[in-house]
C-alpha cells in the first residue's frame, strides 16, 4: 500500500465531505436494488410453497397460476439484477474519477480495490427434508418508494404482489389438500379397523354357534333328539342332522353337484331310537344296537349314486375330498375293516 501524507488524508476527507447529495438517479438505483432484493425473496418463498403444492397435488390451475407468476418475476428480476450490476458498476466508476482529482493518494480510492478481493460467502441449501416447514406465512412485498422510481421497480412490484397472491392461493390450497388427506387416511384406517373388527366379530360369533350346535345336542340322549335341535339341508328336504353336519354337507353337495352333475344321494341321516329298533328288527347286524349307532346322534347319512360302492368314481372323489369339510369314512366301515359299508359317511368336527 503506498503511504497518505496527513495533508492527502485531510484534503480527501474534504473533499469527499463537498461531495454533493445523492442524485435523483443514485435514488432511482437504490429503490431498484431494493426491490430486487424483495423479489429475490418473494422466489424463495413462491418456489418453496410450488414445490409443496406440487407434493401434495393440489388442483392444476392454481399450481399452473403460481408457475405463470413465479415465472414473469424470475424473467422481470434478471432484467432488474442486470441493471443494478450496471448501475453499480457506473457508481464505481464515478466514484474512481472523483477521487483521482484528489491530491496523493487517497483512502476511498482503495476501497473498491478491497471490496473486489471481498468474496461472499454463498447462503447453503435449505434443507429439503424441512423446507416446507421453514416456508414463511407470506410473500414479502415491495414498499413503495418515497422518491422517483423507474419502470422495472414498479413492473417488480406487480410481478411481486401477483406472486403474492398465486403463493397464499396455492398454499392455501395445499394445507388444506393435506388436512383433507389427512382425513381421509384416518377414515380409511377406522374403516379398514371397522372391518377387521366386524370380521373378527363375525368369525367369534360363527364359531359360538357352531359350538352352539354342537352344546345344543349334548342334553339329548341317542336317538331322542327333538326334530327342532336338528337342521336340514337345501337339496334334500328328507335330511335331519346337527346343525353344522348339515351345512358343511351342503357345501360337500355343491362341490358334488359340480363334478358330476346331481346332487348326493341320502338314504338315512339321523335315526331315532324307534327307527334304531325297527332297522335292527329288520336289517339284523347291519344296524347298531338301538342307541349306540352314530345316526342317532345327527351325524351319520347313508350315500347312494355311486358312493355305496367301493372303487366308483364317485367313491374315490368323497375319499379324496370329503375329509375337507369334516366329512370322513371311519376305518371299520372301510373294505377290509371289521363291517365294511362304503355308505356310511360321518361328520366328526
Amino acid at each position: 500500500m503506498v503511504a497518505v501524507s496527513a495533508n492527502a488524508r485531510d484534503g480527501g476527507s474534504a473533499l469527499i465531505g463537498a461531495l454533493p447529495a445523492p442524485s435523483s438517479s443514485a435514488q432511482v438505483e437504490q429503490a431498484r436494488a431494493g426491490a430486487v432484493e424483495v423479489a429475490t425473496d418473494a422466489m424463495q418463498v413462491a418456489q418453496s410453497v410450488q414445490a409443496e403444492a406440487a407434493q401434495v397435488a393440489i388442483d392444476a390451475s392454481q399450481l399452473q397460476a403460481l408457475e405463470a407468476a413465479t415465472a414473469h418475476l424470475d424473467e422481470l428480476l434478471a432484467v432488474a439484477t442486470a441493471e443494478v450490476d450496471r448501475g453499480a458498476a457506473t457508481s464505481r466508476s464515478a466514484d474512481r474519477d472523483e477521487v483521482t482529482g484528489m491530491e496523493g493518494t487517497s483512502v476511498a480510492a482503495e476501497e473498491p480495490a478491497a471490496a473486489a478481493t471481498s468474496t461472499p460467502t454463498p447462503a447453503a441449501d435449505p434443507d429439503p427434508a424441512s423446507v416446507f416447514e421453514q416456508t414463511p406465512a407470506a410473500v414479502p412485498t415491495i414498499p413503495p418508494t418515497t422518491g422517483e422510481e423507474d419502470a422495472t421497480t414498479a413492473e417488480l412490484r406487480e410481478a411481486v404482489a401477483a406472486v403474492a397472491t398465486a403463493t397464499a392461493t396455492a398454499k392455501e390450497s395445499a394445507e388444506a389438500k393435506k388436512a383433507a388427506d389427512v382425513a381421509a387416511a384416518a377414515a380409511a384406517a377406522q374403516a379398514a379397523a371397522d372391518a377387521a373388527a366386524a370380521a373378527q366379530a363375525a368369525a367369534e360369533a360363527e364359531a359360538a354357534t357352531r359350538a352352539a350346535w354342537k352344546q345344543s345336542l349334548l342334553g339329548y340322549s341317542n336317538g331322542k333328539i327333538p326334530d327342532s335341535a336338528l337342521c336340514g339341508v337345501s337339496f334334500d328336504s328328507s335330511v335331519r342332522l346337527r346343525c353344522d353336519a348339515a351345512e358343511q354337507l351342503d357345501i360337500l353337495n355343491a362341490a358334488f353337484r359340480a363334478k358330476f352333475g346331481t346332487n348326493l344321494t341320502i338314504s338315512d341321516s339321523y335315526r331315532s331310537y324307534a327307527g334304531q329298533v325297527l332297522c335292527k328288527r329288520t336289517k339284523g347286524y347291519l344296524c347298531a344296537t338301538p342307541g349306540t349307532s352314530n345316526h342317532g346322534t345327527g351325524v351319520a347319512v347313508d350315500l347312494g349314486g355311486g358312493i355305496e360302492t367301493f372303487g366308483t368314481k364317485q367313491y374315490r372323489w368323497m375319499t379324496a375330498n370329503a375329509p375337507a369339510l369334516n366329512w370322513t369314512h371311519p376305518s371299520w366301515a372301510e373294505s377290509g375293516g371289521s363291517k365294511p359299508e362304503a355308505w356310511h359317511w360321518e361328520y366328526t368336527d
